[in-house]
């Protein structure tokens, strides 16, 4: 046996893959894995699955499924999806994401049921807040700051929240007051 040393470097950044799943989307998404039984046949079964997904890249969406309202197209199943981008963001789902999506469906789904994949729809927007302290909290108001920002972008993380869930500001401000040290907040925009 031979021993050669060297060494080795990378030099181009890791494309691709995920992080680890989240508590939170554990907990949102694994009673319904388990209640599906392996098989898609409501509705509901298609998002768990399409919000379940992982492509062959590491990359997960944000889905929602519905069925046509129309008589003749009852077992067409429409599955809004968009591939997530960051903790923040979303984007449209690339053609490799869906095709790999609807191969997986196909393998689960009724025979009867056609699946057709359909980009959703992205919305953005910008949050101005406007937050006051007392005057005694001044010295620490970059720590207050930087608190309410956490606040904020955990509530806006594209893991806490639903495809197509609305917005409301009074859940906003209900996380922002969590910190104690804010005694009134405005949403300006």
């Amino acid at each position: 046996s031979v021993t050669i040393g060297g060494t080795m470097t990378n030099t181009s950044p890791a494309t691709g893959g995920s992080n680890a799943e989240s508590i939170e989307h554990a907990k949102q998404w694994a009673p319904l894995t388990f209640a599906r039984q392996d098989r898609v046949v409501t509705a509901d079964d298609y998002s768990v699955f399409a919000n379940s997904f992982i492509s062959n890249f590491g990359t997960v969406g944000k889905a929602l499924a519905a069925v046509r309202k129309a008589y003749c197209s009852a077992n067409v199943i429409d599955i809004y999806v968009l591939e997530k981008a960051s903790d923040l963001q979303l984007q449209k789902a690339t053609p490799n994401f869906k095709t790999q999506l609807l191969t997986a469906i196909s393998e689960k789904k009724m025979l009867t049921d056609e699946v057709v994949v359909v980009d959703g729809l992205i919305r953005t927007l910008d949050l101005v807040v406007t937050i006051f302290i007392d005057r005694e909290e001044k010295p620490d108001e970059q720590q207050i700051i930087a608190k309410v920002r956490n606040k904020i972008l955990r509530y806006m993380n594209a893991d806490n929240r639903d495809f197509g869930q609305e917005l409301r500001i009074s859940d906003l401000n209900r996380q922002i007051f969590e910190v104690n040290e804010v005694r009134y907040s405005t949403i300006d925009n």
